[in-house]
């Protein structure tokens, strides 16, 4: 998956029980028994040819690849949501149907502030469905610039996460910010902070366009427009630099 190297595939089946957890309802519990076919951790990059994270806010000593099998993508958010949560470690899932689409599912965490044996989600992302049998130029972007060996910020795992789940941004709304595509061949992911700015803006302006798509009055309109048109203007400012 994602040309992650042999050493690190382990193609390890899991029982669905193992990932309902008590904080689950029983009807949440029995939907996912239902949607779910069948859980694959594929591959696990450990060891510290990629260096470990430890600290007060994050544990980055692992990063996991899954194969899940849905009956429809249409709960992977549902399940994704799900499994982002139980499993602690930094994920990256691919939701795979019957009849060969697939979509992925990316979620950056860190540890709780009230209990550190607990995960926080700050970001997830799920990225638009392809096919496996007819790759589009979603899947043919994804696997381009996620593969292991396009990974350009290996300074840690926390790093290395962070610029995939960043492109996955880049990729999925590259139809919102004419510059995104632009950005994925630049020097950005060398910085951790530039890549966090840049899917806060977009996440920004997704949410303005959905509050400019609902809002009555001209002046309220203009606002927005104007909030957006900046943000727009600090994108290119940050792939400019």
């Amino acid at each position: 998956m994602l040309g992650v190297p042999e050493r690190y595939k382990i193609d390890k089946n899991f029982d669905i029980k193992t990932f309902l957890t008590g904080e689950l309802t029983k009807q949440e519990k029995q939907k996912f028994k239902e949607d779910v076919k069948g859980i694959t951790l594929t591959h696990q990059i450990i060891g510290e040819e990629i260096p470990s994270l430890i600290n007060n806010d994050y544990n980055y000593q692992a990063i996991l690849y899954f194969d899940i099998k849905a009956n429809d993508l249409k709960y992977s958010n549902f399940i994704g949501g799900i499994l982002q949560k139980t499993v602690k470690p930094p994920a990256v899932l691919r939701f795979i149907d019957n009849k060969g689409n697939y979509l992925y599912c990316f979620a950056l965490k860190r540890l709780s502030k009230i209990d550190s044996q607990e995960i926080v989600i700050d970001d997830i992302i799920f990225t638009q469905r392809s096919s496996l049998f007819f790759p589009d130029e979603n899947a043919t972007l994804l696997d381009r610039y996620l593969a292991f060996t396009k990974i350009l910020n290996t300074a840690n795992k926390l790093t290395f996460y962070t610029e995939i789940i960043t492109k996955a941004y880049l990729i999925t709304y590259k139809h919102l910010w004419t510059g995104a595509l632009r950005a994925l061949d630049t020097n950005i992911f060398y910085d951790i902070e530039k890549m966090n700015k840049i899917r806060t803006l977009l996440k920004k302006i997704i949410n303005l366009q959905n509050h400019l798509s609902k809002s009555i009055t001209l002046a309220e309109k203009a606002s927005l427009n104007s909030k957006i048109k900046s943000s727009f203007l600090r994108l290119n400012e940050i792939i400019a630099i």
